[in-house]
């Protein structure tokens, strides 16, 4: 029998799910951008092509299959964006059950759930937008098994969720901190990354231009929505601007990774905020993956509402602005708030942790 909060908490996820899926609906006019339907267009999915393999695709495998299941089944532009969504609404039961159980765990309410992992406004606006919610679906189980004790599980599904997007290897040093054992740790390693590997050397083998076509494609990409486009305004210094961005996030993930302070999932969120603050391409979507650490964490702040106003902003006002990657433009003020946000919640996070860990030294 599910809890009367649970039954809640699946009820406003439910609901979430259909609002998203309504504003990005491709027959309904009016419609908000999101990344599937711009994926109609390309011959990937107009054309039914295998990604990889007869066309080039910019997210890993787990991505590209899922849009070619989609564009298989789906024959047309509707059935094609139904389809889609329904893999997207598994990852996102998955990641709000597996997030709400470790929350449950570790004694947070669940209605603080309810306000992270169905109520943020950033849910509405890019779930039914790219593959980000799939992969806090195999990250959340990759956390879910490794608190079970279960690290080969862990591991898999850590693997699973680089072949949806690549950010989780930032976490792979925190991973490796909670695992006792040398032995164990290796293990982890070469099956987390083997999971990987060995789907992308059997696409390699196909095909040996995807590894470029993949994984450097976004290496390539300008600025979009950095904080600092502020002191990079001129697309000529953006490959400046690229080498800040690679100092920023350097330096972010050693101070996560070299501090004292902070459990598997605080450590986690102050990677990913430290990866996001200094990387050059911090796409609104992304602040999905923040979402189920603040529901474990299961702390409030003003901040978060700021940050979750300002990320909706962007999406809203892209496309009302003559160039809206450009310094000075709506959407690029609202990033730079945004970033302000995120910043503040990094710090209340990692004070609160000091804090924590100074009183038990002291104990």
């Amino acid at each position: 029998m599910l809890r009367p909060v649970r039954k809640t908490l699946l009820a406003a996820v439910l609901a979430t799910f259909i609002i998203s899926y309504i504003l990005h609906h491709p027959e309904i006019h009016g419609r908000i951008y999101s990344d599937i339907v711009a994926f109609w267009t390309r011959p990937l999915v107009y054309n039914n092509r295998i990604p990889y393999i007869e066309t080039s695709f910019e997210y890993p495998p787990i991505a590209g299959l899922v849009t070619y299941l989609s564009a298989t089944i789906g024959r047309n532009v509707s059935l094609y964006y139904t389809v889609f969504s329904i893999f997207l609404l598994i990852g996102y039961l998955v990641t709000v059950l597996a997030a709400d159980e470790i929350a449950q765990s570790r004694d947070i309410k669940e209605h603080v759930s309810i306000m992270f992992l169905a109520l943020a406004p950033s849910l509405y606006f890019y779930l039914v937008y790219n593959f980000d919610i799939m992969f806090t679906a195999f990250l959340m189980l990759s956390f879910l098994y490794l608190e079970r004790d279960r690290s080969s599980l862990s591991a898999v599904f850590f693997g699973l969720t680089a072949l949806t997007k690549l950010m989780n290897l930032i976490l792979l040093p925190i991973f490796l901190m909670f695992i006792k054992g040398w032995r164990k740790r290796i293990y982890y390693i070469l099956t987390s990354l083997g999971v990987f590997a060995v789907v992308n050397l059997a696409l390699f083998a196909v095909n040996p231009k995807v590894m470029a076509e993949t994984y450097l494609h976004h290496v390539r990409w300008g600025l979009e929505n950095a904080w600092f486009i502020v002191f990079f305004p001129s697309e000529d210094s953006w490959d400046t601007a690229k080498l800040f961005s690679m100092f920023l996030v350097g330096y972010g993930l050693m101070k996560v990774y070299l501090s004292r302070f902070g459990d598997l999932y605080e450590r986690s969120f102050m990677a990913f905020s430290a990866f996001l603050l200094g990387t050059y391409v911090f796409t609104p979507q992304m602040v999905l993956w923040l979402l189920p650490f603040l529901a474990i964490i299961g702390r409030f702040s003003p901040a978060f509402f700021i940050m979750e106003l300002a990320n909706v902003g962007i999406i809203l006002t892209w496309f009302t602005s003559p160039e809206p990657q450009k310094f000075g433009s709506i959407p690029q003020y609202l990033a730079i708030l945004r970033a302000a946000a995120l910043f503040y919640l990094l710090i209340e996070v990692y004070v609160e942790a000091r804090r924590r860990g100074w009183s038990r030294e002291e104990d």
